[in-house]
Order: C-alpha cells, then sequence, then structure tokens
C-alpha cells in the first residue's frame, strides 16, 4: 500500500473516530431528568372512562372512593415514576390532532397522572403510547405541547384499575407473638398452644398429642393471610363455612373462616376475617392451611 493511501486511511479513521465521539456527545446532553423535589401524597390517574385517586395517611396509602388500603409496593412504583422523568428526545409538538393521535396523547387514549402535594398540583404526567422498542413512552408534561420520549414502560405502569392497586393483605402478625390456634371443623375442633421455657407448641382441649415441630410449622403459617382476590359486597358466600380457625398473637384473637364451592379440581375457596369487613377468594393452598386435620400435625409414632 502506497504511503499516500495510508495517510489517506489514517485520515478517514480519525475522522470518523471524531465523528462517533461528537454523536455520542451529542446523544448524551440531549438526556435529561425531570426530578420532583417534594414527595406526592395524593395521585390521581384519569384514563378515557374512570378516574382512580390514591392518598397518603398516616397508614399508609389508599386507593378509590371507599378508601381501600393500596399496595405499598404499588403505589410507591407509580409515585416514583411520576417524582424521576428520564428525558431522551423531544420528538414533536402537541396540539394537533393527528400528532396527538399519532402518539396517543389525545383525550380518547392518553393516561392523564397528576401528583399533588397537599393541595398543590406538582406534576402532571400526559402518557401516550409505548415506543416500537415498548421500553420507552410518549409524553407530554404539565400541560406543555413538547412531546417527549422517555424511559420506562410508564403505559403499563399506570394502566391500573382499584383491583390492581388494592392491598392483598387480610391480616398479618408477628409469627413470634403466637401463642395459639384453634381450628373447628364440624364438631371436630383441633387446638395448639404455646407454653413452657423453652417455648413449645403443645395439643391442648384433649386432643391427642401433635408433633411439636409440624405444630409450629402449621402456626407459623397462619402469621400472614394475603386474598387471592376480593369479593364484591353481594357476593353470596356458600351456607356454612368449611372451617373456623382463632389464631391468637399478642393478645389479640383473629377469626378466619373458610368456605368451599365445588370439588376436586373444580373447588373454589372463599373466606371471611375478623380483620376485614370484606369477603375474599383464596387459593387452593391458602385455604389448606385453614383446613388442617389432627393427622397433619400428630406426633410421630
Amino acid at each position: 500500500m502506497s504511503k499516500r493511501k495510508i495517510i489517506l486511511l489514517t485520515a478517514c479513521v480519525l475522522l470518523l473516530g471524531i465523528y462517533i465521539a461528537q454523536l455520542a456527545s451529542s446523544l448524551r446532553s440531549s438526556v435529561k431528568n425531570k426530578t420532583l423535589g417534594a414527595d406526592p401524597d395524593k395521585l390521581t390517574i384519569e384514563n378515557a372512562s374512570a378516574v382512580i385517586e390514591l392518598a397518603k395517611s398516616d397508614d399508609g396509602w389508599t386507593v378509590g372512593e371507599r378508601r381501600y388500603k393500596a399496595d405499598t409496593n404499588g403505589a410507591d412504583a407509580l409515585v416514583n415514576a411520576v417524582k424521576n422523568i428520564r428525558i431522551l428526545d423531544t420528538v414533536a409538538q402537541a396540539g394537533n390532532d393527528a400528532v396527538d393521535e399519532r402518539y396517543e396523547i389525545d383525550k380518547a387514549n392518553a393516561i392523564v397522572a397528576k401528583a399533588y402535594k397537599g393541595n398543590e398540583l406538582v406534576r402532571t404526567l400526559t402518557i401516550g403510547k409505548a415506543s416500537s422498542t415498548g421500553s420507552q413512552s410518549y409524553v407530554t408534561l404539565d400541560g406543555k405541547k413538547d412531546i417527549y420520549l422517555v424511559s420506562g414502560m410508564l403505559r403499563d405502569t399506570f394502566k391500573k384499575d382499584v383491583a390492581a392497586l388494592r392491598s392483598k393483605s387480610v391480616y398479618a402478625v408477628d409469627s413470634s407473638g403466637l401463642t395459639a390456634v384453634s381450628e373447628s371443623m364440624g364438631s371436630t375442633v383441633l387446638t395448639i398452644v404455646k407454653s413452657g421455657d423453652p417455648a413449645a407448641w403443645t395439643a391442648s382441649g384433649g386432643a391427642a398429642s401433635v408433633d411439636a415441630e409440624k405444630a409450629a410449622s402449621w402456626a407459623a403459617s397462619l402469621a400472614a393471610l394475603n386474598a387471592d382476590s376480593w369479593l364484591d359486597d353481594d357476593f353470596v358466600l356458600p351456607p356454612a363455612s368449611e372451617s373456623v380457625t382463632v389464631i391468637t398473637a399478642g393478645g389479640k384473637a383473629i377469626t378466619v373462616s373458610v368456605y368451599k364451592e365445588g370439588d376436586g379440581d373444580d373447588a373454589k375457596y372463599y373466606g371471611t376475617c375478623s380483620e376485614t369487613p370484606y369477603k375474599f377468594a383464596l387459593s387452593r393452598y391458602s385455604a389448606g392451611k385453614y383446613l388442617k386435620t389432627a393427622a397433619d400435625i400428630s406426633a410421630k409414632q
């Protein structure tokens, strides 16, 4: 290769390197973070058919008109998504019907999230469609015309109804505070208590002896209960419960009633609890924890 060609090739490589560096610098400089300094204590999420409100109180987040307890992780995810917007590019200007429809920021398609601190509106996020990659979204901020391409699947994050944002927790206690479990199935009663030093689980009320480890494991499994889903207020439960279980923890008694509908693989399970006025559906696994027999925790022969 001639010296002249070597010089030309070297110059081309240098120019290409400079171009790539400039392009990378340009891309980096176009990325902007729009971060709220305040922590919102109320969010509204509005689409074409509904408006959902989340509000924060001393007891945590609530959702909907009836102030159901909200799922903490779900509420925090929404707050973080509103607070931290990573803008990758400005792609168009809103206000033209064709443009608004193209990016789905029009009234028929957009999801509008508003964040408040006290009575002050601190951010309005109008969420349009996802990008072709699915990992980015088109949005406008605070009613302004710039349509941004931003990081994150914001439409999936905010496309939630009350049921999806509602906490599934029925109750939860510290397992170390459990002192007694009494389960009634028909005329059969199974009761275990924790006593002694060191503390151990034993049978009570004339029941056959139980395996201490099995009894402890069963009691621990009852320290918390999550609903599979919440039932409508007018849902009619089966006429009689399969079991009634009373869990005593920290001096407080919690009563759980389990109902069964159908048999075999088609069986469905429902529940009520003294800790909530709402009826709920249970998975087969969760229901099974409240349908134990003495044989399940009996002492080894």
